[in-house]
């Protein structure tokens, strides 16, 4: 009993000790910035931060999940809460309020999922066999992968940053579903909220789970058990998600909408010899060297070489693994031929480099392995096996400091964010994206939209008595009272409603909306949620909830943070 207690002592100790790390590692992953207090210019940066902007303006008005965005976005009334996922934005949001600061909250924000993904890896990793020691270093190895710090950083691709912590688990989920036919919870929530982050890395990771599925039908162990954890992992998946599934359907429904920014693949994709180039030079800057944007950098492209030159001393889930490594890397080229893409459905993906999101997370596991076989052989003890531990993290965090202070010195000068630059009320110099969600038939006046000018009795007024509220805009322009015919610079949406004088007044069903005779008083534009969005809230809610008690009550959320027969040494 007195050894039991022992060991048991030493396994809390090491645990704590571990998530200490983890928590260090996570705070340097923002330290650089964090300390310049600026958010440097980046290719979607003014787009993200007026998301993060809607949803504080909301949280502090009592609205946690608003569906049209109204005070961002130069006042169009955009419905950003259906289009573009936003669960897994609050938090960063939450932070801001916290910190009552945007540059610290983001950065925070940035930290904790940082922690919440060097978690999930090690914890995956652990399951799959992995001794504490690799799988620390496979959890470094993504977190601070050169491809995670380009989204998070040099293009503030927040919603694929977000979607890298959740796809891990989809991936690993389903191999456990065919494998053993357990740890549905991985796979659902892991889609779910792949899905929650991000719609087109949700739709990347499905395509990449069903080329896994096909591959693991061979090795299935029980079928019968397999089928009904596969069933279940996709209603929690659906349940969990419909919070954001149901509303975005029932617009999608309601009236045609274009594709959001269509891009020529075949252009788009990254060239062989600029990506191997990016790579060496853990290069993130992207589109201002005169290259397309896409790297893995140096760490997991030496990984990768290595694997190839020791791929026979790997055991077939390992050869797997290094396989879908390289055949996603070289997905990304212009080797494949993207073109013929344009007639299916991932002509939406916008940029094949995308697809280096799995490279990543593939060769984690291969660098894992690469840990492994010289550790085997250089540790001896206790001394050795922490000298070669410190010295692994070294050798992948430093090339991802150098590249970010590389970046961070280019940006020096940029058009950059700091806590004395709104981006509100259209006073920053951006795309704005507002064409993305607007309906194809509001599209032929688009420019009456994009500068707030209505339409009033057949002359065209400039609007600048605009207020945003929560799900609700109000115009009190004088010039838009008393008339025969107004069309205002706003979209109709299903369950948009028109008030004036507390009384709803009638408007067309599609374009950009037109009401008639109107009276005294503010126009009100607002979005009132139906029964559909309402309903779905609280299942994802439910959902959430109840997976989190069947896995404390199963045991599936046994993190297995030391188990013995993998301990350092052996």
């Amino acid at each position: 009993m007195d050894i039991l207690k022992v060991k048991n002592k030493k396994c809390k100790k090491d645990n704590l000790i571990l998530i200490l790390a983890m928590l260090a590692l996570s705070f340097l992953f923002i330290i650089p910035c964090l300390k310049t207090h600026t958010i440097y210019n980046a290719d979607d940066m003014p787009y993200h931060i007026n998301r993060i902007q809607e949803l504080v303006y909301s949280l502090r008005h009592g609205n946690w999940y608003p569906y049209m965005y109204t005070n961002q976005f130069k006042e169009v009334p955009y419905p950003l809460g259906i289009f573009y996922p936003q669960i897994t934005l609050i938090p960063i949001a939450v932070l801001c309020i916290i910190f009552n600061n945007y540059v610290i909250g983001i950065y925070a924000g940035f930290s904790l999922y940082t922690f919440i993904s060097m978690i999930i890896m090690y914890v995956i990793a652990r399951r799959l066999g992995k001794r504490e020691a690799t799988a620390f270093i496979i959890s470094i190895v993504y977190t601070f992968s050169t491809y995670r710090l380009l989204d998070a950083y040099s293009r503030f691709a927040l919603g694929e940053f977000l979607a890298m912590t959740f796809v891990p688990m989809a991936i690993y989920g389903l191999y456990i579903v065919m494998k053993d036919g357990k740890g549905w919870q991985w796979l659902g929530m892991g889609l779910s909220f792949t899905l929650l982050s991000h719609v087109l890395s949700a739709l990347l990771c499905v395509l990449f789970l069903t080329i896994e599925f096909i591959l693991l039908l061979p090795y299935c162990g029980n079928w019968k058990q397999s089928a009904r954890s596969l069933i279940i992992a996709i209603i929690s998946f659906l349940l969990s998600s419909i919070i954001f599934i149901a509303p975005f359907l029932e617009q999608e429904v309601y009236q045609r909408f274009r594709q959001p920014s269509p891009l020529d693949l075949a252009t788009t994709n990254s060239i062989l010899s600029d990506l191997i180039s990016n790579s060496l030079n853990n290069n993130i800057i992207g589109p201002s060297t005169g290259t397309r944007p896409g790297t893995i950098g140096i760490v997991l492209f030496v990984v990768m070489i290595w694997g190839m030159i020791n791929v026979r001393k790997f055991n077939l889930m390992n050869k797997y693994i290094l396989y879908a490594g390289v055949l996603t890397f070289i997905l990304a080229t212009n080797i494949f031929p993207w073109s013929i893409m344009m007639h299916t459905p991932l002509k939406v993906i916008q940029f094949p480099f995308r697809i280096l999101v799995f490279t990543t997370l593939l060769l984690s596991f291969t660098a894992g392995q690469m840990f492994e076989s010289f550790y085997n052989v250089i540790t001896s003890n206790k001394i050795s096996r922490v000298t070669f531990v410190g010295a692994s993290i070294i050798i992948v965090v430093f090339p991802w400091y150098s590249s970010f202070k590389s970046y961070q010195h280019a940006k020096a000068n940029d058009a950059n964010f700091t806590e004395n630059v709104s981006y509100a009320k259209g006073t920053w110099a951006t795309n704005w994206y507002l064409d993305q969600y607007t309906p194809a038939k509001a599209m032929d006046k688009y420019q009456q939209l994009f500068y707030l000018k209505a339409k009033v009795d057949n002359k065209t007024v400039q609007l600048r008595k605009i207020t945003g509220k929560v799900n609700e805009m109000e115009y009190r322009d004088t010039s838009l009272m008393n008339k025969k015919t107004v069309t205002l610079p706003a979209s109709v949406y299903k369950n948009v409603q028109i008030w004036q004088s507390k009384k709803r007044l009638s408007h067309n069903k599609n374009g950009l909306v037109t009401i008639h005779n109107t009276k005294v008083g503010t126009i009100k534009y607002k979005y009132v949620p139906s029964n559909v969005d309402n309903i779905s809230r609280y299942i994802s809610i439910l959902t959430w909830l109840g997976v989190i008690f069947w896995s404390c009550i199963t045991g599936t959320v046994d993190v297995r943070w030391k188990r013995k027969e993998f301990k350092i040494g052996n």
